[in-house]
């Protein structure tokens, strides 16, 4: 499967990816002294793992390197827009953390962490 990285945390190596199918979101979470060394807006190949409750990307590989480095910019404005977003400021940039993207539901996200 084909994906545009949408969010990364190189320090847990973890990342959200936009798959060419647009169903769910995957999610990748590898070893955290590994690095996948993927960031927002690359294009990744990867295998698809569906566990009935998520999807999840597994051995990520690079294909183009910022190869969409608007969309998650996009995304947030047209869901702004669409009034199914809040739009929000972006974080200082010395955050730890980059700006939410979409607020995903508790009980997916607990199972995954």
């Amino acid at each position: 499967m084909y994906g545009v990285v949408l969010w990364t945390d190189q320090r847990q190596n973890r990342a959200v990816i936009w798959c060419e199918d647009h169903g769910d979101l995957a999610f990748y979470r590898g070893a955290e002294d590994g690095d996948a060394a993927m960031a927002a807006g690359d294009l990744v190949e990867f295998d698809l793992r569906d566990t009935g409750e998520m999807r999840l990307a597994d051995t990520p590989r690079l294909i183009t390197q910022r190869s969409h480095p608007t969309l998650c910019t996009e995304l947030k404005k047209a869901g702004a827009k669409l009034g199914v977003l809040k739009a929000s400021p972006r974080r200082a940039a010395n955050s730890d953390h980059a700006a939410n993207v979409i607020p995903f539901h508790d009980a997916r996200v607990a199972a995954y962490a």
